[in-house]
């Protein structure tokens, strides 16, 4: 199905599910997704964690999906609630790992010396803050665009763009600089 098709079936689905239809809603969900977990299972680096995040966004959705004005923006709707979950799980994480390293006075981080962790593309992603890694998700893994993104996270293109190059600048800094 081309995506144009698919596209105007996500519209028509929109605009039942607002209408009440639930059968409308449950194909939306089939649908969505596994978009959803694989973005959030990038996002976070544990796919229960994306399950959960997945479920809270659809959770989100149900309550806010008539206040969507426009059903061609669903996706990147849809997105922005999945990216603010995962900033949020992500942040409780942080919390979570600075106040059990206060209690055992021990580093919350430790640092693998392993060569081959090095190279480790998803423990790179992890060391990222959470929003370059939300960022950095859409632009690469979703295939979004810099105005998707900026739409998807309610942050200005500018902020997408400097996030992406802060990104890509930490990540290169990580695996050394490729020529």
């Amino acid at each position: 199905m081309s995506r144009g098709l698919e596209q105007a079936l996500d519209d028509y689905l929109v605009l039942l599910a607002k209408n009440g239809s639930e059968e409308a809603f449950a194909r939306l969900v089939a649908r969505w997704s596994p978009k959803l977990l694989a973005f959030a299972a990038r996002t976070l680096g544990t796919n229960e964690a994306a399950k959960d995040v997945v479920q809270d966004t659809w959770e989100s959705a149900v309550r806010g999906l008539k206040r969507l004005e426009d059903p061609a923006r669903f996706g990147p709707w849809l997105y922005a609630i999945a990216s603010r979950k995962c900033t949020d799980a992500l942040r409780s994480k942080y919390r979570h790992a600075r106040n059990v390293a206060a209690i055992a006075d021990a580093p919350s981080e430790t640092v693998e010396s392993n060569a081959d962790a090095t190279l480790d593309l998803t423990a790179a992603l992890k060391l990222l803050p959470p929003e370059q890694r939300v960022v950095v998700s859409l632009f690469f893994g979703e295939d979004m665009s810099i105005a998707d993104i900026a739409a998807a996270t309610g942050v200005p293109p500018g902020t997408v763009k400097s996030r992406l190059f802060a990104a890509r600048k930490a990540l290169r800094a990580r695996f050394g600089e490729v020529q």
